[in-house]
């Protein structure tokens, strides 16, 4: 019995050891650095004018100068229901392919245009500074009052899937 019990217990220890390299692995191959997604809190945002920024967002939207394999936003997000459902609640706020790739339990709508910069886009962050992130924040924001006026108004779920986890 004793033995079996050493049996149990190895392969038991074992499996929790595999389990942990198998996370390890994943966060190596997926994984983002919180900070890259997290405005520096020493950093100001581009300042410009809401029209003209919503103006240069819907431009940018579409880029796909912004990615170096050639995505732009609009690949995963052509229309304000191409969001995950998280997209209806108010920023900050969940989303899984985030907390999955970088443990964080919410992010604001900035940080999302940044996750999406580096997960789906396969790119780098945008500088905070920068008039891209300021114009692009400003769209997503647009996007999402208009999705949740939709929402809230009709009780239809927002769909989409672009960077989730997999299964």
């Amino acid at each position: 019995m004793r033995n079996k019990a050493r049996y149990l217990l190895g392969t038991c220890a074992a499996a929790v050891v595999a389990i942990a390299a198998g996370v390890a692995v994943v966060i190596a191959t997926y994984g983002i650095s919180p900070g890259s997604v997290t405005r520096p809190t020493d950093s100001k945002p581009f300042a410009g004018e809401p029209a003209k920024l919503l103006e240069v967002g819907i431009a940018r939207h579409r880029d796909t100068r912004l990615s170096p394999i050639g995505r732009s936003c609009n690949t995963c997000h052509s229309e304000e229901d191409s969001y995950n459902a998280t997209f209806g609640k108010p920023y900050p706020h969940y989303v899984k392919s985030v907390r999955w790739k970088t443990s964080l339990d919410k992010i604001t709508a900035e940080g999302m245009v940044q996750f999406c910069m580096v997960s789906a886009m396969e790119g780098k962050p945008l500088p905070w500074d920068s008039e891209t992130l300021a114009a692009l924040t400003a769209f997503v924001l647009e996007r999402h009052r208009k999705a949740l006026s939709r929402t809230s108004s009709t009780d239809q779920a927002i769909g989409g899937t672009c960077g989730a986890p997999p299964g």
